[in-house]
């Protein structure tokens, strides 16, 4: 019985197919997705029972406790409305706060523990009330915001 020895043509075509297949875990502005993106839940689960101020201002998704809230997007995750930006990526998210005081906010990284930054920028009618927000992240990935203020702490995840 004689094995036939495959030439270089369908050497190369294979090797084609298989780059193909690879290039699908590819999505048009990066690297390859790692375990860490893939396996990241950014799902809104917004809170039941939202404070009365918080709803006076038509607010009926958000997600917190206390006296720190992040307003939902009307998207189904967190990461729907990232954007790329400059040196990495972007997204506005709201904050509400009943504090006078406004929250420390980190943005961790999954994994590699990297870290991104969050920029506050209160209204003229200052605090307590919303509090616009702007987050940046250096890399893809499955990023971690939490706000803290002085009575509670509000959490999302954002798959960049």
């Amino acid at each position: 019985m004689m094995t036939r020895r495959p030439d270089r043509t369908s050497m190369w075509a294979a090797g084609v197919v298989t780059l193909g297949l690879l290039g699908g875990a590819c999505d048009a502005g990066g690297p390859p997705t790692d375990e860490a993106t893939v396996a990241c839940d950014d799902g809104i689960r917004v809170a039941k029972d939202l404070p009365r101020d918080l709803v006076d201002l038509g607010v009926t998704r958000a997600v917190g406790e206390a006296d720190i809230w992040f307003i939902a997007p009307d998207e189904p995750t967190w990461g729907g409305s990232v954007v790329r930006s400059g040196d990495g990526f972007y997204v506005k998210r709201p904050l509400w706060t009943s504090s006078a005081k406004p929250p420390s906010v980190t943005v961790v990284a999954s994994g590699s523990g990297a870290t991104g930054e969050a920029t506050l920028s209160p209204t003229s009618e200052g605090l307590p009330g919303p509090l616009p927000m702007g987050v940046h992240f250096p890399s893809r990935g499955c990023w971690t915001v939490t706000a803290t203020s002085e009575k509670g702490r509000a959490e999302i995840v954002v798959k960049v």
